[in-house]
């Protein structure tokens, strides 16, 4: 007679810690250099283009700001969680919170979904700035090229 042994249940995320513990250095590379972009477009949306913008395009321009400076609040936000979560998964690491290791699996979830929201966000508002640049700077250089 065969004996049927049933599926053992596989742990909440299959990765070792060391693999989550890497994991949360790569979302902090990405929302460091994220923030470098996001001073980058600050700047140059400021000194730069906000003095060429027509009336429709100045509010979209300061409308675009304003989304910028948001993101960048809650990037600060999201970076210290991710550095609290990796100093707790370098102590898990160490054997020292083996009770509470789904929790921090939860955790690298919920982090997880949260930087990848911020990382769509800053991309959908960093396109948009692109486009308005890309459109003011046409209409600089085709007013340039008409004769007066």
């Amino acid at each position: 007679m065969k004996t049927i042994i049933p599926k053992q249940k596989e742990p909440f995320l299959k990765d070792g810690i060391e693999v989550l513990h890497a994991k949360t250095n790569k979302w902090i590379s990405e929302i460091e250099f994220i923030n470098i972009e996001q001073d980058f477009l600050k700047e140059m949306m400021s000194e730069h283009i906000i003095s060429l913008c027509e009336m429709e395009n100045f509010k979209t321009a300061k409308l675009f700001l304003n989304g910028i400076e948001h993101e960048n609040k809650l990037g600060a936000k999201l970076l210290l969680d991710i550095q609290d979560h990796k100093m707790n998964l370098a102590l898990l690491m160490e054997n020292i919170y083996l009770k509470k290791e789904d929790d921090f699996r939860k955790k690298q979830q919920e982090l997880k979904l949260e930087v990848n929201n911020y990382i769509q966000n800053f991309r959908y508002i960093k396109e948009e700035v692109f486009k308005l640049v890309l459109h003011i700077m046409k209409k600089e250089k085709s007013q340039k090229l008409l004769p007066k």
